[in-house]
């Protein structure tokens, strides 16, 4: 009795495939090194030194931006409220009047953008300005009013008197708020302002009353903070404007431009966007200080 086998039938194709795994199969084994092996792993080794030598100079770029960020949002010490607005003191500049659905109030800040961040982390020549909704007191959102000839610390601010307005801190020489002529880059729109280390007559301002009709009987008397005012440019004639519509990418998000340009409406009045105010440290109230130690929970805006 003869023992009959199946003949496993093969997939018509198969003689194809196996020709094709033959040709493809790899032809070293596992510890050859194949290719630009060795360039590959110089370059790999060059790159990692770099970074290493960059690295141990602060020369990245999250370290120059860790860097930049503890200088400009450092905190400061504003002046505590007084009767006037005087010379030297420490001052935020804010456009109170403008409100947004997440911030009520701009303030006048410093920039350093994507294109300086790798030559500076602090404060120089050339830096520009924005209006932030940060209202933390920090180095980047506070100023000084500088007078022009003497040093007036401590002096009283006159409406109508040229004023500097200084950064609080800088990584060189004292930076004042300049506004030029337009230039090539900036011809046919808004005067753009920015900070100079020189203080010649394209950095002087002069407050004025928030009202025409009271410029006149105001000028060359003092004021005192939180009172809406106008900052017009000596010489320009121009007032210190935020742009409500021209919104910025920044390290510290999304601001508003600032230039110089007087809006008006249709009396010929000055509009919210040459409001401005001088900002000093209120005075505490004692009562909330003494209900936030016994563990009541006080919300932060009463504070201020």
């Amino acid at each position: 009795m003869m023992n009959c086998r199946c003949k496993k039938k093969l997939p018509e194709n198969y003689e194809e495939n196996r020709e094709n795994v033959f040709q493809n199969r790899i032809m070293y084994s596992v510890p050859v090194h194949i290719g630009m092996w060795d360039e590959e792993m110089a370059l790999r080794e060059d790159k990692m030194r770099i970074t290493a030598y960059k690295r141990d100079r602060c020369q990245l770029l999250i370290q120059k931006n860790k860097k930049m960020f503890r200088n400009v949002l450092k905190s400061t010490v504003l002046a505590i409220e007084s009767p006037f607005v005087l010379f030297g003191q420490n001052y935020q500049v804010r456009a109170s009047d403008f409100t947004t659905k997440d911030s009520s109030g701009f303030c006048l800040s410093g920039v350093i953008n994507e294109r300086d961040i790798d030559y500076i982390q602090h404060f120089k020549h050339g830096c520009g300005l924005s209006a932030s909704p940060l209202k933390q007191p920090c180095v980047r959102n506070t100023f000084k009013i500088m007078g022009t000839r003497s040093n007036k610390e401590g002096q009283q601010v006159f409406f109508g008197e040229d004023v500097l307005l200084q950064i609080c801190e800088s990584s060189g020489p004292p930076l004042y708020i300049q506004c030029e002529n337009s230039t090539m880059d900036s011809f046919g729109g808004h005067l753009s302002v920015r900070l100079s280390e020189c203080p010649d007559i394209y950095c002087r301002f002069k407050f004025y009353h928030w009202n025409p009709q009271k410029r006149t009987k105001t000028n060359g008397t003092t004021f005192k903070p939180d009172t809406r005012v106008i900052i017009q440019h000596t010489a320009s004639g121009r007032n210190l404007a935020f742009e409500p519509g021209q919104w910025m990418p920044t390290f510290y998000g999304p601001e508003l431009q600032v230039s110089c340009h007087t809006y008006r409406d249709s009396h010929k009045m000055e509009t919210i966007e040459n409001f401005w105010k001088i900002v000093t440290r209120p005075l505490s109230d004692a009562a909330l200080l003494v209900r936030a130690a016994k563990g009541e929970n006080i919300p932060m805006d009463l504070f201020e």
